[in-house]
């Protein structure tokens, strides 16, 4: 009885159950899971067998694990017991599934995650046990502040508010900049350009002989690592989806829209933000032949009503997305649309719909889900399954993006908003690797701190510049 209750106990310490702290070496790991998991060929689990898992942390996660013998912590040796045993009594690689994604690899705009709708059920219940494990021997006040920088939010996965998160952060910098800096597309690119400058050379490093538990590092990981593959994917993916040669500025046209439309409710300028996502059909149906017109100037195809109709549910879930990202706005009646911004919704469909340009979205173990953007874009509109690919909302988002800015003649600024956008997102991947909750936690609030100062710093210098360029000459006396 006496060696059954030492057998348990032991066990037990091994396992996310208690909260003991100590150290135990793997020679000790390798006598419990062998006295526990008998190998149907009667083989013995020894250091080889952990080697993958052991590899995994390493590479992904920087944990080196030297010895049979090394005293370990208690925090470390469950943790590899918990990877040793998902990933045996997985018919699939796990640790392929959960590496740390490599710009020399396959990355991609998904994965399959906790909150989502995923296509992928058992990779999803697979890292959400995981977490739920991991997290038990994490002080509950640190799970508090993760959970509070990311936002308590069903609907969405961790990857989805990690990047609004980082939209946020843009959010302020482009309404602190633009608003300042109004009606210079020039000094606005150059603003952007050195902000991106400025981020770029941000590397986030760890506290000099601050040690993060292997349980806790593999949890942040876990949790971020969506996003970690939307980062290495997006300049691809940014690059591959852009629409191509010259676009046409269609605001004239768009205005004397607006004149024809003198009398009814949507008089006003073309740039005059006073459509809702609740009301923008009434320019469509109101005039759908002009509409169509300035649709086919603006995306160089010749484009029907007809045409125009089978957009007009694609182009609301599009402006409501827009609406969200860049107001923080989920009220339906709130009038933050202009006319631009409905004819580049729809555009950027009806370029898809013309070029008929591919995207297959892909995670390590996805099966086939198809090519065709348009149609995983309409299954996203199926409210019993309301999941988008990253990959497929963020084409139509860049293209409307595109036209959008040549609308509003900000071309320019738009391509240095966009370079620095990717900077922010590789700072953003450098704080991710620290795979400590405080680590992320300070530094993604302090990237925003630093964008935001660096933003109002350039205002301020921008100012100054005008009014000394202003300001009379003065006159030498001999």
């Amino acid at each position: 009885m006496e060696n059954e209750n030492l057998a348990h106990r032991t066990s037990a310490l091994f396992d996310f159950e208690t909260r003991e702290e100590g150290t135990a070496t793997l020679n000790c790991l390798l006598a419990q899971l062998n006295a526990e998991r008998k190998s149907a060929n009667g083989e013995l689990i020894t250091l080889r067998s952990l080697k993958r898992t052991l590899n995994f942390l390493e590479k992904s996660l920087g944990i080196v694990v030297d010895g049979r013998t090394s005293p370990l912590p208690l925090s470390t040796i469950k943790t590899i017991k918990l990877l040793f045993v998902t990933d045996a009594d997985s018919d699939r690689n796990i640790f392929k599934l959960i590496a740390r994604p490599q710009r020399s690899a396959e990355s991609t705009m998904e994965f399959s995650t906790v909150t989502t709708t995923p296509r992928d059920a058992d990779s999803s219940a697979t890292i959400a046990c995981l977490l739920d494990t991991l997290s038990k021997e994490i002080d509950p006040e640190k799970i508090q502040m993760f959970t509070a920088l990311l936002g308590e939010t069903e609907c969405q996965s961790a990857a989805e508010r990690l990047l609004l998160h980082a939209e946020r952060t843009g959010d302020e910098v482009f309404h602190t900049l633009s608003e300042h800096i109004p009606g210079d597309d020039c000094a606005l690119s150059n603003a952007y350009r050195s902000l991106g400058a400025y981020i770029g050379r941000i590397h986030a490093t760890s506290i000099e002989g601050h040690r993060v538990d292997a349980n806790e590092a593999v949890y942040v990981h876990l949790r971020t690592l969506a996003f970690q593959h939307f980062i290495l994917h997006h300049p691809r993916h940014l690059e591959m989806t852009r629409v191509e040669g010259e676009l046409a500025n269609i605001k004239q046209e768009a205005n004397q829209l607006c004149r024809l439309a003198a009398n009814s409710d949507t008089h006003h300028q073309a740039t005059a933000r006073v459509f809702s996502v609740n009301t923008y059909h009434h320019l469509v149906q109101g005039w759908p032949k002009e509409v169509a017109e300035l649709v086919e100037k603006a995306t160089g195809f010749a484009t029907s009503v007809k045409q125009l109709k089978v957009h007009e549910r694609r182009a609301k879930a599009l402006l409501a997305s827009y609406a969200y990202r860049t107001y923080d706005c989920t009220d339906p009646s709130a009038l933050v649309l202009s006319v631009g911004d409905i004819v580049s919704a729809i555009a950027s469909f009806r370029y898809q719909q013309e070029t008929g340009g591919n995207y297959k979205p892909y995670w390590p173990g996805q099966t086939d889900q198809g090519k065709d953007p348009q149609r995983h874009f309409d299954k996203g509109l199926n409210a019993d399954d309301p999941h988008q690919h990253q990959g497929v909302i963020q084409i139509y988002l860049n293209r409307f993006y595109q036209y959008q800015a040549v609308f509003n003649g900000t071309t320019e600024s738009h391509r240095a908003w966009m370079d620095y956008q990717g900077s922010l997102l590789n700072a953003y991947h450098s704080v991710l690797k620290l795979n400590s909750i405080v680590g992320v936690t300070t530094g993604l609030t302090s990237l925003g701190f630093l964008c935001l100062s660096f933003a109002k710093d350039h205002v301020i210098e921008h100012l100054n510049s005008n009014r000394s360029a202003l300001a009379p000459a003065t006159v030498s006396r001999l």
